[in-house]
């Protein structure tokens, strides 16, 4: 045997892998945020006949004789530039304008602290739905994390003044009343309201009802326990969180002799149920049916919902996931990637620069004077000014059939050339064993 045929055996192997990664691109050419993956070629083995030389006084110099023993895979490298985009009329359908990726997962993952960002499932496809609980998922079933409005302030530990004071302010639209959460949660649209009753609150003293039967409860707005009395809001009511020492020990209102919850003639005064801000509870859910309303997505990737009630307000936000190297991230099956080794460091934010700088993740306060301490620099949220979503479509794969219908004849000739080593190779060595003859 001899090197010839190694070399071109070594030939035929890359190929081969260059053939495969071209298949691949092409057999996912119309799949949504697919990124094309190219192969570079690399030198194999050397072998060195003569090593070189710098010279003497008296005699020159020569060069390395060396002979090379075929070719390997150098890398397989992904494509994550944007791909086109391709509307489809869907009003959860978007695509990320610029680098990011949208955070996806369980619903019980702690996406708390920048130590533990990259727990989360990373994609470019955005064909987000609603599922019957009420939660944003992908085509997948995997739901969207993000950063929720809330009316409550206490669900904002640290809040400022100014921003309970904003909170607690009466506006004719709900929207008015909302504050930013830094905190990373699953995304979720409203549930349908039960009947009002007097047993769960829907009907006050009066007899008139707070809520009706199919109205929005907005669930995710608030973070209070169940054992707490939960959360809502609607603008009708001006419903949010249920102020627990207004229960009784079964967790049911505690309505007082005068028609009003214990404890409502408190020196803020309060004088009538449907004067209680943030004591009202919670419409109980009708089983877990999301409630029926349009969505959209605007350019920062709020989340819009308009509900049959007339309801309008920005749920959340998409949460959009950066990291230092977008080609270094690994993929896991399917439109998935994960922030392993490679990837570099992970940024979290929201597209169009909405936090303020110096905001952190988790609500933490950044004032070292407020708290005594300095949040991380790792838990700091990013700016992503240059990033936009686009509702309405998806991102088209990246690879093209032109460029790979190329590769792939380049590739299918240089295949070709490698055979006609291994032949060539076997005739010489055919004639070297017929010279006996």
């Amino acid at each position: 045997m001899t090197g010839a045929m190694y070399a071109a055996i070594g030939g035929l192997k890359t190929h081969m892998t260059n053939l495969n990664v071209i298949g691949n691109n092409i057999a996912n050419v119309n799949t949504t945020a697919y990124k094309a993956q190219r192969m570079i070629f690399q030198e194999s083995l050397y072998t060195t006949r003569r090593a070189g030389s710098d010279g003497t006084a008296i005699r020159g110099g020569n060069t390395p004789s060396q002979i090379g023993y075929g070719s390997q895979v150098g890398s397989i490298d992904l494509n994550m530039s944007p791909g086109t985009f391709n509307p489809t009329g869907w009003g959860l359908d978007c695509m990320i304008d610029g680098d990011g990726f949208f955070m996806v997962g369980t619903k019980d993952m702690d996406l708390s602290s920048g130590d533990v960002l990259n727990r989360a499932m990373l994609t470019r496809a955005g064909d987000f739905d609603i599922d019957p609980m009420g939660y944003i998922v992908d085509g997948q079933g995997n739901v969207a994390y993000g950063f929720a409005m809330v009316y409550n302030p206490d669900y904002v530990p640290g809040a400022t003044e100014e921003q309970i004071a904003t909170a607690k302010a009466d506006g004719k639209n709900i929207q008015d009343k909302l504050i930013l959460s830094t905190q990373l949660v699953p995304l979720r649209v409203p549930l349908k309201a039960v009947e009002p009753t007097k047993e769960n609150g829907g009907i006050d003293a009066n007899g008139e009802k707070l809520w009706e039967a199919g109205d929005p409860v907005y669930d995710i707005l608030g973070a209070c326990p169940e054992e707490q009395g939960g959360v809502q809001s609607t603008e009708r009511k001006n419903l949010s969180l249920a102020d627990p020492k207004y229960y009784d020990e079964d967790g049911k209102l505690d309505w007082g002799a005068d028609g009003m919850p214990e404890g409502a003639g408190s020196p803020d005064g309060l004088t009538a149920v449907t004067d209680l801000p943030y004591t009202i509870p919670k419409p109980n859910f009708d089983g877990q049916k999301a409630s029926t309303m349009s969505l959209s997505v605007n350019e920062n990737g709020a989340i819009i919902s308009t509900a049959d009630n007339g309801d309008t307000m920005v749920i959340g936000y998409m949460a959009i996931a950066q990291v230092t190297a977008p080609n270094g991230v690994t993929h896991t099956g399917g439109p998935y990637y994960k922030a392993q080794e490679g990837a570099g460091e992970m940024t979290v934010g929201i597209a169009g620069g909405i936090f303020e700088p110096g905001t952190y993740l988790n609500n933490a306060k950044k004032s070292e004077e407020e708290d005594g301490y300095t949040p991380e620099l790792k838990n700091l949220l990013g700016q992503m000014k240059s990033i936009k979503v686009q509702g309405s479509g998806l991102e088209a794969s990246t690879a093209d059939v032109a460029t790979e219908f190329a590769n792939m004849i380049v590739t299918q000739r240089g295949y070709q050339a490698n055979t006609r080593i291994v032949t060539v190779t076997d005739s010489m060595l055919e004639e070297l064993v017929n010279m006996k003859r």
